[in-house]
């Protein structure tokens, strides 16, 4: 118990002075394994090698892959034609565009920072055009963004699934019901501010717009039912349907709309391999940390003190988002999810909560992060494309995260919203 404490507390402080996140894993895990259990130095390499050792986690870069081809070939421009059809109408019409963008874009790619990235160079420009504040256009992406890892594919909850063993697929399924209701919550946000601060409706558009719009659109919004049915049904596996999803891509962006040159691939590749091996890489060290918190025991010492300390299932399900969202501020989201799902877990069968309910509430409370500083990296992407202060983002992207907090809390209490989808099938 004291062993756990200590790690937890040393990998807070290392984090706080300043030393990145992944080598605050590798330190506090190496400590251990040398000092504690005395073992030779090549355990640490051994298990940061295991930590990486996983045919589910080839699916990442895959989806990262998916995600750059579809973006490099014109398809989140044709998203964004078919969201202006559906919501364009709206007070704030180029916000609401935005967030309905990140929503059909959230089934592409699975990554927050990626959707960040591939709408905010679409959408802010060209809201600062049509007149928009530069500060609102950032803030809403920022904001739209996290919506990406709830609905599926998602990147962290197939961290979530590697961690727990639970079944990607049904996981998936649990993701697809708060995150629209995500959606929905923050369009209505959208909308309230813009009917106060006298933002613009945009312009209806014909019906043969609307037809090309919907027609453009139809073959990429195949892709997130293509990946969920297929995995679903047994057809193939997470990883299988990530390749799948790739490949489809590559045939839209290249064949189908023709947009891709041939010559652009190595840039795609690139980009998707940088990003990937960031991702990988901190995931392998969290692994190794979240093992050596395992074999602390502090995970079962601390399950079994809530399960004992009569707060029940309302007041333990308070104190595990209170203590995310702390630890949110701080860690990579996918490192977080490894070095909480063995803690949580055995307090969540102690109170009987189900797992895939626990993995939703995990990642979607830990997406919030990446809305607050410091490490806030929607934030930090959305600011560098729109040119403005991180802090002057954050503060635009505050009712963004204030309705994170409310969507948050109908997830925590009302299971049925996660469970339901994935029992029927």
């Amino acid at each position: 118990m004291i062993t756990g404490i200590l790690l937890l507390v040393g990998l807070l402080v290392l984090i706080l002075i300043g030393v990145p996140v992944s080598y605050a894993f590798l330190a506090t895990a190496a400590v251990y394994l040398l000092f504690v259990l005395e073992l030779p130095v090549v355990t640490v390499a051994q298990r940061v090698g295991t930590g990486a050792d996983s045919f589910a986690l080839t699916a990442i870069p895959l989806f990262l892959l998916a995600g750059s081809l579809m973006n490099a070939g014109g398809i989140t421009r044709r998203l964004i034609n078919f969201a202006n059809l559906l919501v364009g109408w709206l007070p704030g019409g180029l916000g609401a565009v935005n967030i309905a963008v990140s929503v059909f874009f959230a089934g592409i790619s699975g990554s927050a920072v990626a959707d960040a990235s591939a709408v905010g160079k679409a959408m802010i420009p060209g809201m600062v055009q049509q007149g928009y504040p530069r500060s609102f256009a950032a803030g809403v992406t920022a904001g739209s963004s996290i919506v990406g890892p709830i609905i599926p594919p998602s990147i962290p909850i197939i961290v979530y699934g590697l961690a727990s063993g639970l079944p990607i697929g049904a996981l998936f399924l649990a993701g697809v019901f708060p995150g629209l209701l995500f959606g929905l919550v923050i369009l209505i946000m959208t909308v309230l501010i813009s009917l106060r601060r006298g933002y613009p409706r945009m312009h209806r558009i014909t019906w043969s717009h609307a037809l090309t719009a919907t027609r453009d659109a139809v073959a990429a919004l195949i892709m997130p039912l293509i990946i969920v049915l297929g995995i679903v049904s047994g057809i193939f596996t997470a990883t299988e349907s990530a390749a799948i999803a790739a490949f489809y891509a590559l045939l839209l962006a290249a064949v189908f709309y023709r947009e891709l040159n041939w010559r652009d691939l190595p840039k795609v590749f690139l980009e998707t391999a940088v990003l990937s091996a960031a991702i990988l890489f901190i995931i392998a060290l969290a692994s190794a940390f979240g093992w050596v918190l395992i074999r602390s025991g502090f995970p079962q010492v601390l399950s079994g003190a809530l399960a004992d300390s009569g707060l029940g299932v309302v007041g333990v399900l308070l104190l595990i988002n209170l203590a995310l969202l702390v630890f949110g501020m701080f860690m990579e989201s996918n490192a977080a999810i490894l070095v909480f799902t063995p803690l949580l877990l055995p307090i969540a069968a102690a109170l009987d909560i189900d797992p895939i309910h626990l993995g939703i509430i995990i990642v979607f409370n830990l997406m919030m992060g990446l809305l607050t500083p410091p490490v806030g990296m929607c934030l930090f992407v959305t600011s560098s494309i729109a040119r403005l202060p991180v802090m002057t983002v954050a503060r635009a992207a505050w009712p963004y995260l204030a309705s994170a907090v409310v969507t948050l809390i109908v997830i925590t209490y009302w299971p049925p919203l996660t469970t339901w989808l994935p029992s029927q099938f």
